[in-house]
């Protein structure tokens, strides 16, 4: 006697497959998402942790780190000889490779020449470039550090205050995307205190008072973003928030 064998048919194979289907559209995108936060998480955590010992290693060396030595320029110059420079883009001015460096920043704020944006994913408003204008180089891990050393004083609250001295940290290279503030873009100070992420409160006043004016996910204005530093090192899951969606 002939023994019967089971199988499955081919309308139960389909089923299955769709199955399998509707479950990989759901948990791939979420996998992909969560690779590319923590990927972010780790650069911004490298990205902090270099400034942080570029300055540390300078006061070693008895060399000025407070931004009262820096009023009239020099960061760029002095930061670049503490780390590992693979590619020098040049001070204020310079000739620059645009594939990889910021190509203009004060004369070309509009970034005819620079594709960033702001924080804001929705809109396609470009960031004001002058504040990465001062001198930038590459790093061997890829790294674009731009510096921002304007000199002078504003006036905040009434009272006279320096401009902030700033460096920015492209955290994966110009290169790739998506270039925008707050998502691989982010800004620190240089302070009494070290290097402290744009908008911690002992950063700058103009921004310190009220933060998430500029890192807000709704906002305009070409300095939105500017500020997320201070949220992505003190928000442990900030990555996860913002490549799961606003």
């Amino acid at each position: 006697m002939m023994k019967k064998r089971f199988a499955f048919t081919l309308g139960e194979i389909l089923i299955a497959l769709g199955v399998i289907g509707v479950i990989a559209a759901l948990v791939i995108p979420q996998l992909v998402n969560g690779q590319k936060a923590g990927e972010a998480r780790a650069q911004f955590d490298t990205a902090y942790s270099l400034l942080a010992k570029t300055i540390a290693d300078m006061d070693a060396d008895n060399l000025p780190v407070l931004p009262a030595n820096y009023t009239s320029g020099g960061l760029y110059e002095a930061i670049k000889d503490y780390n590992k420079v693979t590619f020098d883009c040049g001070g204020y001015g310079a000739t620059k490779n645009a594939s990889i460096c910021i190509s203009y920043g004060a004369n070309d704020q509009t970034g005819t020449k620079d594709n960033y944006y702001t924080y804001n994913k929705t809109t396609s408003t470009k960031i004001n470039l002058s504040r990465l204008d001062d001198g930038a180089f590459v790093l061997n891990n890829g790294m674009l550090v731009a510096v921002e050393n304007p000199g002078g004083t504003s006036t905040v609250g009434g009272k006279t205050v320096p401009n902030p001295i700033l460096i920015s940290v492209d955290i994966n290279g110009k290169a790739k995307n998506p270039n925008r503030w707050g998502w691989d873009l982010f800004t620190f100070a240089l302070t009494d205190e070290g290097i402290q992420p744009l908008g911690a409160p002992a950063s700058h006043p103009t921004y310190s008072a009220n933060p998430d004016e500029y890192c807000n996910p709704t906002g305009g204005g070409n300095e939105n973003g500017i500020t997320c530093g201070y949220y992505a090192a003190t928000n442990q899951d900030y990555f996860k928030n913002i490549y799961k969606g606003h």
